[in-house]
């Protein structure tokens, strides 16, 4: 019974092949758009792809040229080809700007991007994109159903990019690029200011101010250990009950010991 079956699959699967190779070589045209959409809607895109190429620049001008491009761009999406289909959604933008699908289309070419973005720590370029696109689509379709979408995958992004321009400020802390260290740290900052590693952040710009000081020449330590008593004023207010107040002290001691030992030396 078994064998049986899968005779009887096998050859199932054989006559579907010279079927749809029968429809490869056809010349009916009609039939091949019928056939490209009903295996888009099967999700059978590896079977659509060829057959949209071929009627795609056929069919260019039409009215059906538009219903073609949208499942031609939609095929390489579902079948994770985000470059791809971000580069077909872009263009099906900019031939169709009046399409019932272009509001669709240009908010999926920034969901590509989304795709395409990578963890913080590597290239942010698709992040970027997508971020430009999403803003574009929200200030363009502000009353579009997929603005809600599009404000919570930016929202992501955001984040991803607020966790790298942390990351790259504790590098420069650890790598004892102190100046570099604050510099970062107030990007961040500026760029983030509601960031959830905000009390991390201030608790660094006191270290990296102290240390900088410490390793600095003598006429400017004075002014750097002052500013690591600002750094500290501004954590201590900031966070008065965290759990680093210990560590923030011991160096505010240091500081002011330091200070002194300054001072004394210039009487």
């Amino acid at each position: 019974m078994r064998v049986y079956l899968l005779i009887i699959v096998a050859v199932t699967a054989i006559f579907s092949s010279c079927k749809y190779n029968r429809l490869l070589k056809s010349n009916d045209l009609t039939k091949k758009y019928e056939a490209a959409n009903r295996y888009f809607e099967k999700g059978k895109y590896y079977k659509a792809m060829p057959i949209l190429e071929e009627l795609i620049p056929v069919y260019r001008g039409t009215e059906k040229a538009e219903r073609l491009y949208y499942i031609y761009a939609y095929s390489d999406y579902y079948m994770k080809d985000y470059i791809l289909a971000a580069h077909r959604f872009n263009s099906f933008v900019k031939t169709f700007p009046f399409s019932r699908y272009t509001e669709e289309c240009q908010f999926m070419g920034a969901v590509c991007h989304h795709k395409l973005s990578p963890k913080h720590s590597l290239d942010q370029t698709d992040t970027y994109k997508a971020i430009q696109q999403f803003e574009l689509f929200i200030h363009q379709f502000p009353e579009s159903k997929f603005v809600d979408s599009s404000h919570v995958l930016l929202d992501d992004m955001r984040l991803k990019l607020e966790e790298k321009s942390f990351q790259i400020s504790r590098q420069y802390f650890r790598t004892r690029k102190y100046k570099a260290a604050i510099v970062s740290l107030e990007n961040t900052l500026q760029r983030f200011p509601d960031t959830k590693h905000r009390e991390d952040i201030y608790l660094l710009m006191v270290k990296s101010n102290y240390y900088w000081a410490k390793n600095s020449i003598d006429s400017k330590k004075q002014e750097r250990y002052s500013n690591t008593k600002k750094a500290y004023t501004k954590f201590a207010n900031s966070f008065p009950e965290s759990k680093s107040m210990k560590e923030a002290l011991m160096i505010l001691e240091k500081t002011n010991e330091n200070l002194k030992e300054i001072e004394s030396k210039s009487i």
